[in-house]
């Protein structure tokens, strides 16, 4: 049984309760006053007045229109009453013509004066206009009403009171009252408000839709990565991973530069239309012929032809890859230029952009494919061999691989910094990444702890990696200068300094290679090419970091530069939703992933199934319910969205609703809130009855 708390710790637990809720409060108490919270201005009766008619004329929305008979009388007034005036007797005309009568007839300025009317029509608006000499009417508002218009009686009268204009110089002059009544006539029909509201909301619910649609494919593919369960378990050795990562950029460059020009080809073959189908066909059979060797029994081969034959078929799928997506590209273009108007038109709009993306993008495309390619050929052909070497030969291989790798990486990493002030703290902190791990491997040689470290150990060793990453991130970040690129916000030089294998490099990127170099070049010495690296642990850091900084920054921050990018209208819009999305449904997904039923994995790991299999027939039919129900949620979230990113440019109903608030035309901006409103409760019901249906 538990004993029972002493007085002196039941005492000091009520202190720490009680010194706890004081710092809430002081806490609380001064986010209140930070954030300025006033109950006084409220109070103040023109803020009071103006709130209440902008909120009056936001919920009376100018959703319809109507036309109206007009009609007007008018009676004289005198200003500042001369000597000797006489008030003239007017009499009222005959028939049912409308009239009014002014009391008194004569009057100065700030002075309350009585309208009186007669024939007007029954139950409708009405107001009064003062007419001074020089013609120009002011609209007077009725006393103690504080509005413009009133309402007639049923007998078509009125009697209401209004303030003499301050107008100088006016002494003995003749001035107006005017009385203007109008009528509704006909039926009612929508404004040109609602229309223009209407087409603006369609454009938003499909700026939406196109933005959560091309998120989808990304964000899956992302949160596989993103998913820990998943993930960590993917190991690799580091002499593989060192040889992939060396050949990514070789292959990049062979793809950009030699195998884009057979997507080029195509592209411009598929634009030709004359040998499209013929050309089509060819691949479309050759692809099929090479893939279907593949069915082929491994035992009926020996393993160095099993070996080989993967190595072409990875050379022929990359050379019939961007055929045929070059070929799509040039036949987009073609098809999008049949049609010019109606639906056909539509689609062929969609194509021909589609085609002409592939077009654009057909040498990224061409050096992906040739970087992988590249990388899984050198990791076919080395995988025996660094499986052979003997541990000597393992250490010097992997510090000759590491030197090479760890040059590359910081490359990249200082040619990205090199970009923005801020993104230069990228290579520091790689850096100290590599820092920490290799102050790591050299305490665990020197303490002679290599095998699984107990719990005290991983706390040593944690204390050590951090140890090491803070004192290699300050030396990097001294020796490259970084600190005053963030204070003055200047870019490193780019005026080549060197040269290596042809390319020219400049001062802080090959100090940011050498500094790699090393680091990579000591871990990957003390590590050895057979060292299991945790590739999976760092894609899901990677990818999550990513995911985390693009959700960090809101949709109106990218719509702004969008907008700078690609002009006002939707399209900057539906750039900022996508990216956005990506990250937040990048983050969902992967969340599911990592909620799902072990079972099924465990069940289908036990009969051998490989990781994509495990991942199609165990993974996926759990996650594609909730994936469904988070893009729809997503699709509710963009078209609210859509509505602020309008206000910086990016189209839709929010564009034409900060037009309407900066006019200060806030019935026409109700009608912008109804329809807002109105569209969402509608997706909302519909993806409710959508997930309980199929979901």
């Amino acid at each position: 049984m538990n004993e029972r708390p002493s007085r002196a710790s039941a005492a000091l637990r009520r202190l720490l309760i009680i010194i706890g809720i004081a710092v809430g409060l002081v806490i609380f108490s001064y986010g209140w006053s930070v954030t300025q919270i006033n109950l006084e201005r409220p109070q103040e009766p023109v803020r009071q007045q103006n709130v209440g008619n902008a909120l009056r004329e936001l919920l009376s929305p100018n959703v319809l229109e109507q036309d109206y008979d007009i009609q007007d009388a008018s009676t004289p007034i005198v200003m500042d009453c001369p000597e000797n005036f006489e008030t003239a007797v007017l009499t009222p005309p005959e028939g049912n013509i409308p009239y009014v009568f002014v009391t008194p007839g004569c009057a100065s300025s700030g002075d309350i004066i009585t309208v009186q009317g007669f024939n007007f029509f029954p139950d409708s608006l009405a107001r009064i206009n003062w007419i001074a000499t020089d013609g120009e009417r002011r609209i007077r508002q009725v006393d103690g009403l504080g509005e413009d218009n009133f309402v007639t009686r049923s007998d078509g009268t009125f009697s209401v009171e209004i303030e003499v204009p301050r107008i100088r110089g006016t002494t003995g002059e003749m001035h107006a009252v005017e009385a203007q009544g109008r009528f509704p006539v006909g039926a009612p029909r929508l404004s040109a408000t609602t229309y223009l509201v209407l087409e603006k909301m369609v454009e938003t619910v499909f700026l939406a839709l196109i933005a959560t649609a091309l998120s989808i494919l990304p964000s899956a593919i992302l949160s596989f990565f993103a998913a820990h369960n998943l993930m960590r378990s993917v190991r690799m050795t580091l002499g593989n991973l060192l040889i992939s990562f060396i050949l990514l950029p070789v292959g990049w460059a062979l793809g950009a530069f030699l195998l884009s020009q057979l997507g080029i080809m195509a592209v411009n073959l598929g634009k030709g239309a004359g040998l499209i189908p013929g050309g089509a066909g060819a691949a479309i059979l050759f692809f099929a012929a090479i893939t279907s060797s593949r069915k082929i029994q491994s035992t009926d081969l020996d393993v160095g032809v099993a070996r080989w034959r993967g190595i072409l078929n990875v050379v022929l799928f990359a050379l019939v890859a961007v055929f045929i997506i070059g070929l799509v590209g040039g036949v987009g273009i073609l098809l999008g230029g049949l049609f010019d108007t109606g639906i056909l038109g539509y689609v062929s709009y969609f194509i021909g952009t589609i085609g002409r993306l592939i077009e654009l993008t057909i040498v990224p495309i061409a050096g992906v494919i040739g970087a992988f390619g590249l990388s899984s050929i050198g990791t076919t052909l080395t995988i025996d061999v660094l499986k052979r070497i003997p541990v000597q030969m393992s250490h010097m291989l992997g510090g000759v691989l590491g030197f090479v790798a760890g040059a590359i990486l910081l490359g990249l990493t200082a040619a990205v910094g090199m970009q923005a002030a801020w993104l230069g703290l990228l290579t520091p902190i790689v850096a100290a990444s590599l820092g920490g791990q290799l102050l790591v491997m050299l305490y665990r040689r020197l303490s002679g702890k290599l095998k699984t470290p107990t719990a005290s150990d991983r706390v040593y060793r944690t204390v050590v990696w951090w140890v090491g990453a803070l004192l290699v991130f300050v030396l990097v970040f001294s020796v490259l200068n970084i600190g005053r690129a963030l204070i003055e916000g200047t870019l490193p030089p780019q005026n080549a300094a060197t040269s290596i294998l042809g390319i020219s490099l400049s001062g802080y990127m090959f100090q940011s290679m050498l500094i790699g170099a090393v680091l990579g070049g000591l871990a990957g010495g003390l590590a050895g090419t057979k060292a299991a690296f945790p590739i999976g642990d760092v894609l899901y850091t990677i990818t999550r970091t990513i995911l985390n900084g693009l959700r960090s920054i809101e949709p109106l921050i990218m719509g702004l530069v969008f907008v700078i990018w690609v002009g006002i209208g939707p399209f900057a819009g539906v750039l900022a939703l996508t990216l956005h999305s990506i990250a937040s449904l990048g983050k969902l997904y992967s969340e599911q992933i990592e909620n799902i039923d072990a079972g099924p994995i465990e069940a289908l790991q036990s009969t051998g199934a490989n990781r994509l299999q495990t991942i199609m027939y165990a993974v996926v039919p759990q996650i594609i319910p909730p994936y469904i129900a988070f893009t729809m949620y997503r699709w509710d979230i963009n078209v609210r969205m859509s509505t602020i990113i309008g206000f910086v440019g990016g189209g839709g109903v929010g564009f034409l609703l900060q037009q309407q608030i900066n006019l200060l035309r806030y019935r026409d901006a109700g009608v912008a809130v109804l329809a807002i409103a109105i569209v969402v409760s509608v997706l909302d019901y519909a993806s409710a009855s959508i997930r309980e249906r199929y979901i």
